[in-house]
C-alpha cells in the first residue's frame, strides 16, 4: 500500500475574456481567437473570494474525453475570468470546499487509486484530472478561510490520504483499519474511490464491524472499473445521448453531492462454503500474463455483505468461469467467450428457490426444481447499457428478483438482449407458458443440490463463494449498511 499526506500540484489556469452562455454551451476568447466548450464538457465553475475590491473571480474546470490518444485520454483546461454570464445555470458555480472534502481534526478525507480497476486508467485520472482540481478547490477554500476568520486560521482543507493500490488485497485492509481503535475518535471520515465494483466490494467486505458506528464512512464514487453498475445505477436518471460522460457526472458529484444511507444485503452461506479464486503465483497483484501460473485459492466464508447483487446459475457461472486460467488469458473477449460456451450446454441448475415478499414472514417457493437465472438485485443496471432490474430507483433499497427456467440457449440469450433494450426482458412470456419472473422480495433463499462442483458457485457482487451440496444461500437487507454514499442531490429529491 502506498500511503502519504499529500499535496496536489496546480496546473495552469488560462485567462479568458467576453464569456458567454449560449444554448448551454460557453464561448469566449482567448489570446485573440474565439473558443467554445460543449457543455457537457463543463465540470464546474468555481467562484474564488478575489483578493481587491474589483470582486470575485471565477476558475472554468472543462473535462475533454479523447479514448482514442493514449497518451492524453483525459485533457483538463482551466480557465479564468472576471465574470461569468447570468444565464450560467447556479448548478455550475462553486463557491466553497464542501465539508466531506475538509481534511482535519474533525474529518478524515482518504483518496483511493485502484490501479488495476477496468482499463486501468484510475491513476491516469488521479495525476491528469483530479488531483489538480483537488488543488484549486482547497486553494478555494483556504482563500475563504483567510478572508473569513484572518491569516492565523489553519488550512488544513488543503490535505488528504493517498492511497494507490499494490496488490488486491490492499483495498480491503485499508478497510479493516477504518474500524480500528485509532481511528475511532474520528468524527467522520471520506473515502474518494478511483475504481469499479470490485473496490466498493472490499470496502463493504473489509471488516466483520457491525453499523452501530455513530458516523458511518462516506464513499464517493469515480466509475474506473469493467461494469461501473453501482455507479451507473445511481446515476441513471441524469443519462442523456449525447450528454456528459459518467466521469464528468462522478467529477460533479464529487464536489458538489449529497450523503446519503448505501442500501446493503448480506448473504450468508451455509458452513462449509468458501471463496473461490484464481491467483497468478508469480504476481502478487493477482493480474495474469500469457504463460502465467495459476493457484486455486479458497477461503472459509459465512457472509459477505454486497450493493448490487447475488446470484446463481447463468450470471454467476459466467462470472466465475471468465476468471479462470483457461479464460483469462483471453482478457476481456472471456466473458463473451464464456457466455456462448455456457448457451451451448444450457444447463439446468438443480436448486430449490424460496422467496419472502415484502410484508410477510413466509417463504414462497419458486415453482421449479431447476433454473437457468436466480438473481437478486439492489441496483437498476449492471452496465451502462444493459438494464437488469428496470423498476429500481438509485438508493431505494428494494431487493428485486430475477428468474427464469431452463428454457434453453436461444431464449436466455433473448433474455439477456432485451435487458440492453431498457430492461424489457422482465415482460417475456413465452407461448408453452415459460416466462420471465420479476419479483419485489425481502429475503430469498437458494438450496443447491447440484452434485458437480462446476454447477455449485454463487456470486455476490463478482465475489464467487461455493457452496456444499444441499447447503444454501440466504440473501436479505441489512437494517443499516456500513457506508453512506455521495450522491447528485437531484436524484434524492426525486
Amino acid at each position: 500500500m502506498s500511503s502519504a499526506l499529500s499535496r496536489a500540484h496546480p496546473q495552469e489556469v488560462l485567462p479568458v475574456n467576453d464569456v458567454a452562455f449560449t444554448d448551454g454551451n460557453l464561448t469566449w476568447t482567448r489570446a485573440g481567437a474565439s473558443e467554445k466548450v460543449n457543455r457537457d464538457e463543463i465540470l464546474f465553475i468555481l467562484e474564488a473570494p478575489g483578493t481587491n475590491v474589483v470582486g470575485p473571480e471565477f476558475i472554468i474546470c472543462c473535462l475533454k474525453e479523447v479514448p482514442e490518444d493514449g497518451e492524453n485520454p483525459f485533457q483538463l483546461s482551466l480557465f479564468r475570468s472576471a465574470e461569468i454570464p447570468a444565464e450560467v445555470p447556479r448548478q455550475y458555480i462553486i463557491r466553497d470546499v464542501p465539508s466531506y472534502l475538509r481534511h482535519g481534526v474533525d474529518n478524515k478525507v482518504d483518496v483511493i487509486v485502484s490501479t488495476k480497476s477496468g482499463m486501468e486508467l484510475a491513476l491516469r485520472v488521479w495525476e491528469d484530472v483530479l488531483r489538480h482540481l483537488w488543488q484549486l478547490i482547497a486553494g478555494l477554500g483556504e482563500q475563504h478561510t483567510l478572508k473569513t476568520h484572518g491569516p492565523q486560521a489553519t488550512s488544513s482543507e488543503l490535505y488528504y490520504r493517498l492511497t494507490i493500490t499494490q496488490s488486491a488485497e490492499t483495498i480491503r485492509g485499508f478497510s479493516k483499519g477504518l474500524w480500528s481503535s485509532d481511528n475511532q475518535g474520528s468524527t467522520s471520515r471520506t473515502i474518494v474511490l478511483l475504481s469499479g465494483d470490485g473496490g466498493v466490494v472490499d470496502l463493504l467486505n473489509g471488516s466483520d464491524q457491525d453499523s452501530s458506528h455513530a458516523s458511518l464512512p462516506l464513499m464517493a464514487l469515480l466509475p474506473l472499473g469493467t461494469g461501473n453498475a453501482l455507479f451507473h445505477s445511481m446515476h441513471k436518471p441524469l443519462y442523456q445521448n449525447p450528454g456528459p460522460s459518467p466521469l464528468v457526472h462522478g467529477l460533479r458529484t464529487l464536489f458538489q453531492g449529497t450523503p446519503s444511507d448505501l442500501p446493503v444485503f448480506r448473504a450468508s452461506f451455509s458452513s462449509g462454503s468458501r471463496i473461490v479464486t484464481f491467483a497468478d503465483k508469480a504476481n502478487a497483484t493477482g493480474e495474469s500474463s500469457d504463460n502465467a501460473e495459476f493457484a486455486r485459492e479458497e477461503t472459509e466464508v459465512s457472509h459477505l455483505n454486497g450493493a448490487i447483487v447475488a446470484s446463481y446459475g447463468f450470471h454467476s457461472s459466467i462470472v466465475y468461469e471468465s476468471d479462470t486460467p483457461e479464460y483469462r488469458v483471453h482478457g476481456n473477449k472471456r466473458f463473451g467467450m464464456v457466455a456462448q460456451e455456457l448457451l451451448r450446454e444450457s444447463h439446468p441448475y438443480t436448486a430449490q428457490v424460496s422467496i419472502r415478499r415484502p410484508g410477510s414472514s413466509k417463504f414462497e417457493a419458486i415453482p421449479r426444481d431447476t433454473h437457468a437465472y436466480v438473481l437478486a438485485t439492489l441496483v437498476s443496471n449492471l452496465e451502462r447499457t444493459f438494464t437488469i432490474s428496470p423498476a429500481s430507483k438509485p438508493l431505494q433499497g428494494q431487493l428485486r428478483l430475477v428468474h427464469f427456467g431452463p428454457v434453453g440457449g436461444e431464449r436466455t440469450m433473448d433474455v439477456m438482449m432485451q435487458a440492453y433494450n431498457e430492461g424489457k426482458h422482465v415482460d417475456i412470456k413465452w407461448d408453452d407458458g415459460e416466462q420471465v419472473g420479476y419479483d419485489e422480495v425481502e429475503e430469498v433463499q437458494v438450496v443447491i443440490l447440484e452434485e458437480d462442483e462446476r454447477w455449485r458457485k454463487v456470486c455476490i457482487d463478482g465475489t464467487i463463494v461455493e457452496v456444499p451440496k444441499g447447503g444454501q444461500m440466504n440473501v436479505s437487507m441489512l437494517e443499516r449498511g456500513p457506508f453512506r454514499v455521495l450522491a447528485d442531490s437531484r436524484l434524492l429529491r426525486g
